[in-house]
C-alpha cells in the first residue's frame, strides 16, 4: 500500500494528513480528522448527508475520491460555517423553523444552502427547492417546507433585511409553551455538526474495539442451509472470530410476543443467525469479527454458503395458494385472521338491494423507510459488568427482553443506551441487529461495533407490509352509505413481528364515515419477501387505499360531487365506527366547513387549467382529517 501526504485548506486552515489515494474518499479523510459533521448515509452520493464545499462548489464527499482532489484545495465543512457560540443565520433558522428533526441530514443541507447563498442571497422558494434537488440533498423527516422556510429566513439576515433576533423564537414570559415553535433541545449540536450519531461514536471508541461484519448470502429468498464454509475467511488478516448460530448461548430466537390471540404462531419465528434455513434475501447466517471494519468486511465476503433451493413465495397471493409449502413449519402461511361485523348479518343482500353499489380491488405497495443513517451499533461490558448496547431502538425495554433470552444473559445484565438517531422509524423496533452485536461482544469479551452498508441495511430492515384488498360499498338514492364488505390480505414476510397490523383494516376502513352495516376480514400471511414492521400510518394507508377509492367510485356512480358525498356520510355525534364504538372526537363537520371554500377554489382552478396542462381536483379523508388538492 502506497500512502500519500497531502495538504488541504479546511475551514480556512491548512491541514496536512496521510491518506490512501486509491481508497480514501474526501469524507473518509475529513471524518478521520474528527470533522464528523460530515455524515455518511447512503455511501453512494445520493442522500447529500456528506455535502461539503470544495473550491466553492457543493460536492458529495463520500464519492469524491481523494486522488481527484487537487493539493491545497479549499474545503468548507459544517464545522467551518458556524459554532454553538457563534452560529450562522442558517443554523439559527434551521433550529427556529423546525427544520431539524432527526438532524442527520441537517449538516449536509446547511452546507449546501450556504453555497447557495454565496451565489444568490435572494433566492425564490422555487430556486431553493431546485438547488437541493440538483445537489441531491434528501431529508426523510421534515417534508422539506420547514427547510425552505429556514433558507428564506436566513437569507433575509444575510442580506441585512433582518437581525438574528428577528428569526429567533422568543420564549413567552408567561411560560405558556403549548403550541409554540420551541427549539428542540438537541437542535444546536445537530445544526453545528457536533452531535454524535452511531458511526461517530464508533470512531471514538477505545483502540481495542473489534468490528463486526454480517454475512448475508443473497443467494435465495428461501432455501435450506446445507453448509457454511468459513475456513478461508478465518485465515484472512485481522479476523478474531466467526460466529454462526452454534456460537450463540441463548435461544437464538427473538422473543417477539404474539400480539393477537387469533394468531396461530406458537414460538418466536425470528433467528438472530439462521440455523438450517434462509427465509428471505436479507437473512444473516454468520458474523465476522475482526480488528478493523475493512478486515471484517473482506473476510465476510469469503464465507461460502451451500444451499438447497426451496420454493419462493414473494407475495401474499402465491403464499396462500393451497399447494404452497409452509414458510414457518409450525403455522399455516395465513397465521392471523381478524374479522369485523356491524349491523345486519345480510350485508351481501343489503349491497345488492341498494340504489348504487361499486366494487374494487386495490394493491398497496411495500415501502422501505429509507432513513438516511443506516444501522450502526456498539456493544461493550460497562463498569457494572453489564452488557451495554448503544443503538437507536424505538422499543428500549422490549429490546432488552428480546436480546437477553436470545443471547443467554439475565435481563438485568443487558442495558440499552440510545444513540442520537439518524431516523430510526419502525424498522428499529426489531432487536435483531442489536442481538447480533450483543452475541459478538459475549463471544469475544471485547467492545464491538457494527455498521451495515446501506445496501445491507435495506435488505436487512423491515418494510411496510403490502396488501391486496377487495371491497364493495353501497349507498341509497340520496348518497347515504348503506353497507360495506371487504377482504384484506397483507404480505408480512417470514416473521411475526408487528403482527397487530392485521387489526388496522378492521379499525380504519371507511374512517371517518358512518357505515351502518359491515362485514370485513383482514388476514396476515408469511411470505419470503422482507418482513413487515411498523411504518407511518401502520396499516391505515392500506385501508384508505381501498376505502377512499370505493368512496370516489360510489360518489361518481351516484352522480354526487365527491366532497358532497363525504359531507353526507361523515360521522356525527351518536354515530359509531365500523367496530360499533363511538368516535373519540367528532370534528369532521367543522373540518369540512373550513375546507369547502378551499375545495371549491381547487375545483375552479382545475377547470380553468383544462385542457392544458392536464389537471384535476380531489378530496380524501384519513382518520378525522381531510385533504383537498387540485
Amino acid at each position: 500500500m502506497k500512502l500519500k501526504k497531502m495538504t488541504l485548506n479546511i475551514n480556512g486552515v491548512d491541514r496536512m494528513f496521510i491518506c490512501d489515494p486509491q481508497k480514501d474518499s474526501l469524507a473518509d479523510v475529513l471524518r478521520r480528522m474528527g470533522l464528523t459533521g460530515t455524515k455518511i448515509g447512503c455511501g453512494t452520493g445520493v442522500c447529500g448527508a456528506c455535502s461539503v464545499i470544495l473550491n466553492g462548489k457543493v460536492v458529495r464527499s463520500c464519492v469524491r475520491k481523494i486522488n481527484t482532489v487537487e493539493e491545497n484545495s479549499e474545503v468548507i465543512t459544517i464545522e467551518g460555517i458556524g459554532t454553538p457560540t457563534n452560529p450562522h443565520p442558517l443554523q439559527v433558522a434551521w433550529m427556529n423553523c423546525g427544520a431539524v428533526q432527526c438532524g442527520f441530514c441537517s449538516p449536509g443541507f446547511i452546507v449546501s444552502a450556504y453555497a447557495l447563498l454565496m451565489e444568490n442571497d435572494n433566492p425564490t422558494r422555487e430556486e431553493v427547492r431546485d438547488w437541493f434537488q440538483k445537489h441531491r440533498n434528501v431529508c426523510r423527516c421534515t417534508g422539506y417546507k420547514q427547510i425552505v422556510d429556514a433558507v428564506m429566513a436566513a437569507a433575509k439576515v444575510v442580506r441585512g433585511e433582518a437581525k438574528i433576533e428577528d428569526i429567533t423564537f422568543q420564549l413567552p414570559e408567561d411560560n405558556d409553551y403549548y403550541g409554540k415553535p420551541l427549539v428542540r433541545p438537541a437542535a444546536l449540536g445537530k445544526v453545528c455538526g457536533l452531535t454524535d450519531y452511531g458511526d461517530d461514536i464508533a470512531l471514538k471508541m477505545p483502540e481495542d474495539t473489534l468490528h463486526v461484519a454480517i454475512v448475508q448470502p443473497k443467494v435465495a429468498h428461501h432455501a435450506k442451509i446445507l453448509n457454511i464454509d468459513y475456513s478461508e475467511a478465518e485465515k484472512m488478516p485481522g479476523v478474531v472470530k466467526i460466529l454462526t448460530h452454534k456460537d450463540i448461548k441463548g435461544t437464538n430466537r427473538l422473543n417477539l410476543s404474539t400480539a393477537s390471540r387469533r394468531s396461530t404462531t406458537v414460538k418466536p419465528s425470528r433467528p438472530i443467525l439462521c440455523e438450517d434455513k434462509i427465509y428471505r434475501y436479507g437473512d444473516v447466517v454468520a458474523l465476522v469479527v475482526a480488528d478493523t471494519r475493512e478486515h471484517a468486511r473482506s473476510a465476510a465476503a469469503k464465507v461460502k454458503v451451500e444451499i438447497e433451493q426451496l420454493p419462493e413465495y414473494l407475495n401474499y397471493l402465491d403464499a396462500v395458494m393451497p399447494d404452497a409449502m409452509r414458510i414457518q413449519e409450525d403455522t399455516p402461511n395465513i397465521f392471523i385472521q381478524q374479522p369485523v361485523f356491524k349491523g345486519e348479518e345480510n350485508v351481501d343482500e343489503i349491497i345488492e338491494e341498494s340504489a348504487y353499489s361499486v366494487e374494487a380491488s386495490c394493491y398497496s405497495s411495500r415501502e422501505p423507510h429509507l432513513s438516511i443513517e443506516g444501522d450502526t451499533i456498539q456493544a461493550y461490558w460497562d463498569e457494572d459488568d453489564i452488557l451495554t448496547i448503544q443503538c437507536k431502538a424505538q422499543g428500549v425495554y422490549a429490546a432488552v427482553s428480546n436480546i437477553s433470552k436470545a443471547v443467554g444473559l439475565p435481563i438485568d445484565k443487558v442495558r440499552i443506551v440510545l444513540n442520537h438517531s439518524g431516523g430510526s422509524f419502525g424498522w428499529s423496533t426489531n432487536a435483531a441487529s442489536y442481538a447480533m452485536v450483543a452475541a459478538a461482544a459475549i463471544a469475544t469479551g471485547k467492545p464491538v461495533a457494527l455498521s451495515m452498508s446501506y445496501e445491507e441495511h435495506q435488505h436487512f430492515s423491515g418494510k411496510r407490509s403490502p396488501s391486496y384488498s377487495n371491497g364493495r360499498l353501497a349507498c341509497d338514492e340520496n348518497g347515504k352509505i348503506t353497507a360495506l364488505e371487504f377482504d384484506f390480505g397483507l404480505d408480512h414476510g417470514p416473521y411475526q413481528e408487528s403482527e397487530w397490523v392485521v387489526d388496522r383494516p378492521c379499525r380504519f376502513m371507511l374512517y371517518p364515515y358512518n357505515v351502518p352495516n359491515v362485514a370485513g376480514l383482514s388476514r396476515l400471511a408469511h411470505t419470503n419477501h422482507n418482513y413487515g414492521c411498523a411504518y407511518r400510518g401502520y396499516g391505515c394507508p392500506q385501508a384508505y387505499t381501498l376505502s377512499e377509492t370505493l368512496v370516489d367510485m360510489l360518489a361518481e356512480k351516484a352522480g354526487i360531487d365527491p366532497f358532497e358525498f363525504r359531507w353526507i356520510n361523515i360521522a356525527r355525534p351518536g354515530d359509531t365506527n365500523i367496530n360499533s364504538y363511538p368516535y373519540y372526537e367528532y370534528p369532521m363537520e367543522e373540518i369540512m366547513k373550513k375546507m369547502r371554500p378551499l375545495y371549491e377554489q381547487a375545483v375552479k382552478e382545475a377547470k380553468e387549467a383544462r385542457p392544458t396542462p392536464r389537471r384535476n381536483s380531489g378530496v380524501s379523508a384519513s382518520f378525522a382529517s381531510f385533504t383537498a388538492c387540485s
